[in-house]
């Protein structure tokens, strides 16, 4: 929020609403800093989940394995009508990587009715020297 009376010492204030410990479904994976991150499919899922913070259905469904961006859950009208419609866009937390091709990312965000601090399983697969996202699972229900 910004600052509203003489006691807020800076131009932003933040409420902290929850402290908690990082929990991965595998005890060897760790959160990828960006350097981590360089030449693996993690740039690819980042770079899905900036898309839909954006808005960008259309983006987001083209870093999909092309053989599922028709079907409902990744058709890009519907990907820019859900998170182009969140009251709190979607905002990647960090990744891990479980081994060569499946990583567990942390999100958040917020819709009318409810907030999400979600975390899913992410399979992806290399086509044509292309990294793709292959599956999503959530691992906490949203």
């Amino acid at each position: 929020m910004a600052a509203a009376t003489g006691h807020h010492h800076e131009p932003l204030v933040a409420t902290v609403t929850a402290v908690r410990p990082v929990s991965y479904s595998a005890p060897q994976a760790k959160a990828m800093d960006f350097i981590d991150e360089y030449g693996t499919a993690a740039t690819t899922i980042r770079a899905f989940y900036t898309a839909l913070g954006d808005g960008q259905g259309a983006a987001a469904s083209a870093l999909i394995v092309p053989e599922k961006r028709s079907t409902p859950a990744f058709l890009a009208s519907n990907l820019t009508k859900f998170y182009g419609s969140l009251t709190d866009r979607i905002q990647l937390l960090d990744i891990a990587q479980e081994n060569t091709n499946i990583f567990i990312v942390r999100y958040h965000y917020a819709a009318k009715s409810h907030i999400c601090n979600g975390r899913a399983s992410i399979m992806t697969s290399m086509r044509n020297g292309r990294n793709f996202i292959q599956s999503i699972h959530a691992l906490n229900g949203c």
